[in-house]
C-alpha cells in the first residue's frame, strides 16, 4: 500500500511537470491573426520573457513541493507528530487538528518564502509588484489564519460526526461540502474585504453607468466599491459577488487607472452575465458528482487500516487517512478537471455574449485584449494545457466568438 500512494502521488507529480513542458513548447509559437494587435514587438518580447520566467519559477517551486511532500510520505511524519502529541494529550481534536495542520503549515511557510522571490524579483522586474514587505507578510498572516479556521473547523467536524455516526460520517459529510459551498459564495464578499480596503467609487458618471446596467439587467445591487488592488500589483480585475442582499461590485482601482468607462462596463456585464446565466447554480450538478466521488472513495480508503499501518500508525487513524485520500484521488481529480474546465468555459463564452449584448462587441474586445496586454497575458496557450488546467478559453477563441 506504501509504494502504491508514494507511486500515484509521483506519477501525478510528474504529469503536472508534462504540463508545464508543453507550455514552454509552445514559448516561440505564432500569434493568432485576431489577437496580433495585443501586443507591439516590444512588448510581446517582454510577454514571451515574462511567461518563461514564471514558467522557470514553477518548475523550481514545484521540484521543492514535491520533495517536501515525498519527504513526508517517506519519514511518516504524521506519525511522527502523533506520537509527539500523544504524550501530551489523547484528545481526537487536538490530536487530529495537529497532525493535519503542522504538516500543511510548515508546507504553507515555506512556499511563502519560496514566493517572496516570486514576487519581489520576477513581478517586480516586469513591473507588475507594489506590494512592501509589510503587506506580504499581513496578507499571508491574514490569508492562513483565513485557512486555519475554515479548514479546522472542517476537519473538526468531520472528527465528531465521526464519532456520532461512524461510518455514516461519509454521507453526511456529502451534505456537509454541499452546505459549505453555498456558505462559502455567500461569504466571499466578507473575505474579500478582510484582504482588501474597499471604498464606495466616487466617480459619479461610472458610477451612474454602472447602476443603470445593474437596473437593466435586473441586477441588485448592495454596493459599488473601489477595490485598493495596487498596494500589492498594477494587474487587473473586477468582481459581481455574494448572494441576494450581499451582492457587491468591486474594481480593481488598476482597472479603474487603464480601462474606459465602456470598458469597465463590458467588464462587469460580464461578470454579471455569470449571475444572470445561473453559472453557479448549472455547476451544482458536478458539484454533487465530485463531492459524491470523494465521500465514497472516503468510505473505504479513510478507513482502511492497510493505510495507515503503512505509515507507521498502530491503528486507524483518520485524520491521516484523509490526508491519503487526496493523493489517491488525484488522478481520478486530473480526469475531472476536464469535463469540470470545459463546463467553465463554456460559462465564458456565454457570459461573453450577454457582455456583447449590453456593452456592445467593440468594448467588449476592446477590454479583453487591454486585459492580456497590461497583465502579459499568454496569448498560445497549448490546446492540451487548455483542456487540463483553463477555466478560461484563450483569448484568440473569445474574440473569434465574439466577432462571430
Amino acid at each position: 500500500m506504501r509504494i502504491i500512494i508514494i507511486t500515484i502521488f509521483l506519477v501525478t507529480t510528474a504529469f503536472g511537470f508534462f504540463l508545464k513542458y508543453l507550455t514552454y513548447s509552445r514559448r516561440n509559437a505564432p500569434l493568432p491573426e485576431n489577437v496580433k494587435d495585443v501586443f507591439d514587438e516590444s512588448t510581446y518580447q517582454k510577454n514571451q520573457a515574462y511567461k518563461m520566467e514564471k514558467l522557470k519559477f514553477s518548475i523550481i517551486s514545484g521540484i521543492i513541493g514535491m520533495l517536501i511532500s515525498l519527504s513526508i510520505l517517506l519519514f511518516n511524519v504524521h506519525n511522527l507528530l502523533f506520537n509527539f502529541i500523544s504524550g501530551f494529550s489523547n484528545n481526537i481534536y487536538l490530536t487530529g487538528l495537529f497532525i493535519f495542520i503542522v504538516p500543511l503549515l510548515a508546507v504553507n511557510i515555506i512556499y511563502q518564502i519560496i514566493s517572496i522571490y516570486d514576487t519581489f524579483v520576477i513581478e517586480a522586474r516586469f513591473g507588475f509588484n507594489k506590494s512592501t514587505v509589510a503587506t506580504f507578510i499581513i496578507d499571508f498572516v491574514k490569508m492562513l489564519i483565513i485557512s486555519l479556521i475554515i479548514g479546522g473547523g472542517l476537519l473538526s467536524l468531520f472528527i465528531f460526526l465521526h464519532n456520532l455516526l461512524d461510518d455514516w460520517v461519509f454521507l453526511a459529510f456529502f451534505f456537509v461540502l454541499i452546505a459549505f459551498r453555498f456558505f462559502m459564495a455567500f461569504i466571499s464578499p466578507l473575505l474579500i474585504r478582510i484582504i482588501y480596503k474597499l471604498t464606495p467609487l466616487q466617480d459619479s458618471e461610472l458610477k451612474e453607468k454602472i447602476e443603470n446596467l445593474a437596473k437593466n439587467t435586473g441586477y441588485k445591487l448592495k454596493g459599488i466599491y473601489m477595490v485598493d488592488a495596487s498596494k500589492r500589483s498594477t494587474k487587473m480585475n473586477a468582481f459581481a459577488s455574494g448572494f441576494g442582499k450581499t451582492k457587491t461590485i468591486g474594481l480593481f482601482d488598476t482597472l479603474l487607472e487603464k480601462m474606459t468607462h465602456d470598458e469597465i462596463i463590458g467588464i462587469l456585464a460580464h461578470e454579471i452575465g455569470h449571475a444572470k446565466k445561473r453559472h453557479v447554480l448549472k455547476s451544482i450538478p458536478f458539484n454533487f458528482l465530485t463531492f459524491a466521488i470523494m465521500a465514497a472513495a472516503a468510505f473505504f480508503i479513510v478507513t482502511m487500516p492497510e493505510v495507515s499501518a503503512a505509515f507507521g500508525f498502530s491503528q486507524v487513524n483518520t485524520v491521516f487517512g484523509i490526508y491519503v485520500l487526496f493523493i489517491m484521488l488525484s488522478p481520478v481529480s486530473l480526469i475531472l478537471q476536464i469535463p469540470s474546465n470545459a463546463i467553465s468555459r463554456k460559462h465564458e463564452y456565454e457570459a461573453d455574449a450577454y457582455e456583447k449584448e449590453q456593452a456592445g462587441k467593440d468594448a467588449a474586445v476592446s477590454a479583453l485584449k487591454k486585459l492580456y496586454k497590461e497583465d502579459l497575458g499568454n496569448l498560445t496557450p497549448h490546446p492540451f494545457v487548455v483542456m487540463m488546467q483553463h477555466s478560461h478559453p484563450p483569448l484568440s477563441q473569445r474574440v473569434a466568438a465574439l466577432d462571430a
